[in-house]
């Protein structure tokens, strides 16, 4: 059969009607037979078709044998991020010219959709994932399940509304595990339940996570799934997370990743600021930030973090963290990171002292902007801001309606 879809591709690529291949060699009937491979047919016949065709049959038919085999290595190499085999399973799907006219071609879109979210490449992603809706009823029930891993994960990388991120939910919570036994896709829920701010079912989910990935031995993801449990403990303020950090840090080390060691490193600047534990957080998210390439949103946020840390813990000259600000509002305006220009601009207030412009800027600006676009913690953090200054100095800015938002966020 595998033949004869390759005859049929090349034949229609030529220009060639059946008649014009099977001239001198056997009837057009005959052609159609073997296309649909609703017959047999001899060596010699696939010799004669090779020659007009120009192609070697027998190679392309081996190929084709392995069309499967390669992708699901192709698809196994990307969640072991093995980048080496990644590009090299790459290669020969793309010199399989006839991949897209076979049985394979929504696999292929769909492991070919999973290598654009490891490149970042969101328009590629997004071009993908709108061609496959429109084809989703057609697709097997692994397939089917494959994208709404893909659909979830879309929106949990790439939104930060609460409201796409529930969608997220409820979009992992579709999948069929007896269809798609690709358990990968716990972690993803943890996250969405991480991202709306419901901890012990993330704790739960990431727990299943992990488990898999030490089962895979995927010893890389599983310290992402240990990092959301951190995140759980460390709102704890009585247990020292330092020592649980530091082991999965060193983890990092012995696999050389840096790009999770500096995940870690943020996440535990972060815990021990909201501490107050500001030197040590200081030299955690200096190193963070240092592990970081200098682009994206992962920069911008690591570099707020960096000077928020500085500013709160007085750790750096005002000339410094003026500079350093400056270059955060740049970077945040050419990304179109509206969030951090809201955050950049706030620190800058608070490091120059001026409390009312900070208030008004929080109760007029920054908040209506989290609110509209659903950052549910800065949401939270800010009304907290606000109720606990007004207690200190009736301010003006902290209406009625925001208090009441605060009863029920805080």
């Amino acid at each position: 059969m595998s033949v004869g879809h390759i005859i049929k591709f090349y034949r229609e690529k030529e220009g060639m009607t059946q008649s014009q291949l099977g001239d001198g060699i056997c009837t057009a009937t005959h052609v159609s037979k073997i296309e649909n491979g609703k017959t047999d047919y001899s060596l010699e016949i696939i010799q004669l078709f090779s020659q007009k065709l120009q192609i070697d049959l027998q190679k392309e038919s081996e190929k084709f044998e392995e069309i499967e085999k390669t992708l699901h290595s192709f698809n196994e190499a990307l969640m072991l991020n093995k980048i080496k085999q990644v590009e090299s399973y790459r290669r020969i799907l793309n010199n399989i010219p006839y991949l897209l006219s076979t049985k394979y071609a929504y696999f292929y879109q769909l492991v070919m959709l999973r290598y654009w979210f490891v490149k970042e490449e969101k328009k590629e992603i997004e071009a993908l994932l709108g061609s496959l809706a429109k084809v989703e009823a057609w697709m097997n029930p692994y397939e089917q399940n494959f994208l709404l891993h893909m659909k979830g994960w879309y929106l949990i990388r790439y939104s930060s509304k609460k409201d796409d991120h529930y969608e997220a939910i409820a979009i992992f919570n579709k999948i069929q595990i007896a269809y798609y036994p690709n358990e990968e896709f716990y972690y993803h829920l943890a996250l969405a339940y991480q991202y709306v701010g419901r901890q012990v079912m993330a704790y739960m989910y990431a727990e299943k996570a992990l488990k898999y990935f030490k089962e895979i031995n995927h010893y890389a993801d599983a310290i992402k799934a240990e990092s959301i449990l951190l995140l759980h403990i460390s709102e704890d303020p009585y247990i020292d997370v330092k020592p649980m950090y530091n082991r999965l840090i060193y983890a990092c080390e012995l696999i050389n990743d840096n790009e999770k060691k500096g995940m870690l490193l943020n996440n535990l600047g972060n815990a021990l600021l909201k501490r107050k534990e500001y030197n040590e957080a200081y030299q955690y998210l200096k190193e963070s930030l240092r592990l970081c390439n200098k682009k994206g949103k992962v920069y911008i946020h690591r570099l707020f973090n960096y000077n928020l840390v500085a500013v709160e813990g007085n750790l750096s000259s005002k000339k410094t963290l003026r500079k350093n600000i400056i270059e955060g509002q740049r970077i945040a305006q050419e990304l179109e990171e509206d969030v951090f220009i809201h955050l950049f601009n706030l620190l800058e207030y608070k490091l120059e002292e001026e409390q009312e412009k900070y208030l008004q800027y929080l109760a007029e600006k920054a908040f209506p902007y989290f609110k509209e676009h659903q950052h549910f913690s800065l949401m939270k953090t800010s009304l907290k801001e606000l109720v606990e200054m007004n207690q200190i100095n009736s301010s003006p800015h902290l209406t009625i309606e925001l208090l009441e938002e605060a009863v029920q966020l805080i």
